[in-house]
């Protein structure tokens, strides 16, 4: 505590004595934080965005669900998208119209102070700007500072700038601030004390007269660095102007450093400086004059040698030309260390996805609840395993994820840590919703493993023909290595100490070796991994049903249900489990259908029985409620059970519409409420109930529907040219009497609305 209350105390000092152009934006934390807006650069996510270009390019459909395309990028045969069923690919080196680039690397850091608990940082990660770690962490430790003291006076404006919010931001600073000097010792192989009189010197630097750091002029940032590119315009030249000139000869700048202290009459005397700086000799008497042995220099401890260290050493020497696989290793390793965990993790995808694939429903529970299913004592150790392996993966990579990772999650996915009580479609491989965090992790570590192998297949001028799917992963054929057993005595047998008289013990590393044996044991003769064939789980309701009903029709006429015959399935499928498997034969009926077709006269009932050959396994309550459908009334049959399964979801509390956006689901306001009840007063409710529901189920579930229907537009006028398309009745129904101010935002409850005015007629 001592040594952080002299840290801010003389931050505060410099900040208020400095007239370097630099010191603002820190100023302007440390005593006026209402003013400033901070960028991300406490956020900073420590990733580069991975080399794919040897293997494929990932491009999207028009629905948004990623797809991939090999060699050169560009495609050159026509296919279907594996979620949805619409036309991808193209031909002659030419898209298809929507057949468009997916993965982009927009800077997607955020606004404010975003760590989170200090606890997520024990795993060390390095910049993603062209800073090396040292530089990095001394200038988040420098605006950790700023911001300490500007909790300290203006508690409410700073808590402000942190998300998420905290109850205490003093505690929560002094906490990161520890982390941050703890990180920057390991990281110079130094001991506290000098990594706190290395701040010092970068103080030191601040102070200086601004003409004595050219670089700094002109001023391209503001003193609230408002936007992006002045932010890291800031970080560019506090690095190259202030921290980078500091740490060259750092170690002689140290050593003169000590001498000072030892020489300062102030507190030379003290005895514990003594101990720390001086020589035993001049205050132990009894120690044997003339000894070799009973010296100082003899006895000081050697320099931890750790990783980060090393990084520092590359940095200290200018060997990132020489040496520059190292380098990049150096950089990514807290992360390369993780590529070794994705055969379990793809293991447990497999098992995921033959467990629920093609089941109806997104199954809703925790992972927890899960595991404690009904499970043989083997697969819940597997199960057990495997999750905590893809929990601890996630929790170390979710930053990365977040902000350069090649699918972009939606906001939010990443804010937290993943436990066991977390939602188990979070370990669910989709294209959509939770699930996309699951691909997407998968996504990132072959992509982390295919930048580097790539690299060193570039660097000894080897073709990256050696080539496997994620099937085939196994252990030998990832980057693997335990830091403490492998990478650290390897490490140490490539460094050599030498002690000049009247000196200490220097060390020196052979870097170009190490460089050469970390590739020759961990990274060469890997194979690139194709990104086709990570797992996939597809529920059944996630199909395309526009492309599904249109393939249908091209096989055989479709009509609608005549009213007699909904209202006898209405009444004999009362129970939500029998709608349910109503509809899931429905669904697999109209499946068989895309493909084959059939006589649209033949009762559906037949069709089931004696082609499908699925009575034996078809609920017979349900036979008989569809005893009366004929196979041209399918699609037909298939709005109306889908309608009559969310209005019982609707009875039971629970959300029909729960995997389409927020944005649909605005609320209506008393008088569009008052609006809407007179028009369904005079309307034909069922089928406003079913065409409005089938409108919500098949365009507005997609995942970039808002981008292509937007919430801010009439429900009347979207929802008109698609009855329009089906030559619906209900049109000019709607044309004439439906309330304008009604928004598509307002979907959801518009139709919850009607659902409800159903039931309470029948009531």
């Amino acid at each position: 505590d001592g040594a952080l209350v002299e840290m801010a105390v003389h931050t505060a000092a410099v900040l208020l004595c400095g007239q370097s152009p630099v010191l603002r934006p820190l100023s302007n934390l440390a005593f006026h934080p209402h003013a400033m807006q901070v960028r991300s650069s406490l956020g900073w996510q420590f990733s580069v965005l991975p080399v794919l270009s040897s293997l494929c390019c990932i491009l999207s459909c028009p629905n948004g669900h990623p797809c991939t395309v090999g060699e050169c990028g560009r495609p050159v045969e026509t296919s279907r998208c594996l979620d949805c069923g619409v036309g991808v690919g193209g031909m002659y080196h030419k898209a298809l119209p929507g057949f468009r680039e997916f993965w982009s690397n927009e800077d997607r850091t955020q606004t404010g102070h975003i760590l989170g608990d200090v606890r997520q940082r024990k795993t060390m990660g390095v910049s993603d700007r062209s800073m090396s770690p040292v530089v990095f962490m001394l200038i988040r430790l420098l605006t950790h500072l700023a911001m300490l003291l500007g909790a300290t006076k203006h508690p409410q404006s700073l808590q402000n700038i942190i998300k998420p919010a905290v109850s205490n931001s003093v505690s929560f600073l002094q906490q990161h601030i520890q982390e941050d000097l703890a990180q920057l010792t390991k990281i110079l192989g130094k001991s506290v004390d000098e990594t706190i009189n290395i701040l010092h010197l970068v103080l030191g630097s601040l102070l200086k007269d601004p003409q004595q750091h050219p670089g700094q002029w002109p001023v391209w940032f503001d003193d609230v660095l408002s936007t992006k590119e002045m932010r890291n315009k800031w970080e560019e030249i506090v690095a190259n102007t202030i921290i980078v000139p500091e740490l060259e000869g750092l170690d002689k700048k140290l050593l003169k450093l000590n001498r000072q202290i030892q020489e300062d009459e102030r507190i030379s005397s003290n005895p514990i400086v003594k101990i720390v700086y001086g020589d035993p000799v001049t205050f132990l008497s009894q120690l044997p004059k003339d000894s070799h042995i009973h010296h100082s220099k003899m006895w000081s401890c050697r320099k931890r040698i750790s990783v980060e260290s090393l990084g520092h050493v590359v940095q200290q020497k200018n060997a990132k030309d020489t040496v520059p696989l190292l380098w990049r290793f150096l950089q990514k390793e807290t992360e390369l260390r993780l590529v070794k965990f994705l055969p379990e993790i793809l293991a447990l995808q497999r098992d995921l996805v033959r467990r629920f694939q093609n089941t109806t429903d997104v199954k809703h529970c925790s992972i927890r609840d899960f595991l404690s299913e009904p499970l043989s004592d083997v697969m819940r150790d597997l199960f057990q395993r495997r999750v905590n392996v893809f929990l601890s993966v996630w929790n170390k990579l979710r930053s990365s994820l977040d902000t350069s990772g090649e699918i972009k999650l939606p906001k939010g996915y990443c804010d937290a840590d993943l436990t066991l009580d977390s939602q188990l479609e979070v370990l669910l491989p989709r294209r959509r919703g939770l699930g996309l965090c699951s691909t997407a992790l998968a996504s990132y570590l072959i992509s982390l493993h295919n930048d580097f192998i790539h690299s060193v297949n570039k660097h000894s001028k080897e073709d990256d023909q050696y080539l496997i799917s994620p099937s085939e992963v196994a252990d030998l054929h990832l980057i693997s290595y335990e830091v403490e057993r492998d990478l650290i005595p390897l490490i140490l047998s490539n460094c050599q100490y030498s002690m000049e008289k009247g000196g200490e013990t220097l060390q020196d590393f052979d870097l170009e070796k190490i460089q050469q044996q970390i590739i020759s044991k961990f990274l060469q003769g890997k194979p690139l991994i194709t990104l086709t064939g990570i797992p996939t789980l597809v529920y059944r309701h996630d199909r395309n049903y526009e492309q599904l009903f249109n393939d249908v029709r091209n096989k055989m006429d479709q009509s609608a249900l005549p009213t007699s015959v909904m209202n006898i399935i209405s009444g004999e499928l009362q129970s939500y489990s029998d709608v349910c498997d109503a509809l899931s034969v429905t669904e697999i009926t109209l499946g068989f259908l895309a493909m084959a077709g059939e006589n649209a006269e033949m009762l559906l009932t037949d069709y089931i029985e004696n082609v499908l050959q699925m009575g034996d396994q078809t609920n017979p309550h349900v036979l008989r409620a569809l005893r009366r459908c004929h196979l041209k009334h399918n699609i037909a049959l298939w709005q109306l059970l889908s309608t009559r399964k969310s209005e019982q979801l609707l009875c039971l509390r629970r959300d029909p519409f729960a995997d389409i956006s927020a944005d649909y689901k605005a609320e209506l306001s008393p008088e569009i409420a008052k609006l809407l009840s007179t028009f369904l007063v005079h309307s034909r409710l069922e089928t406003f109930l079913q065409e409005l529901h089938e409108m919500i189920v098949l365009k507005l579930r997609r995942v970039r529907a808002v981008d292509e229907f937007k919430p801010t537009w009439s429900l009347k006028e979207s929802l008109i040219p698609y009855l329009d398309a089906k030559d619906s009745e209900l049109a000019p129904e709607l044309q004439e009497l439906f309330p304008e101010e009604i928004l598509l935002s307002h979907a959801a409850a518009t139709w919850k609305a009607a659902a409800l005015l159903k039931r309470e007629r029948r009531e």
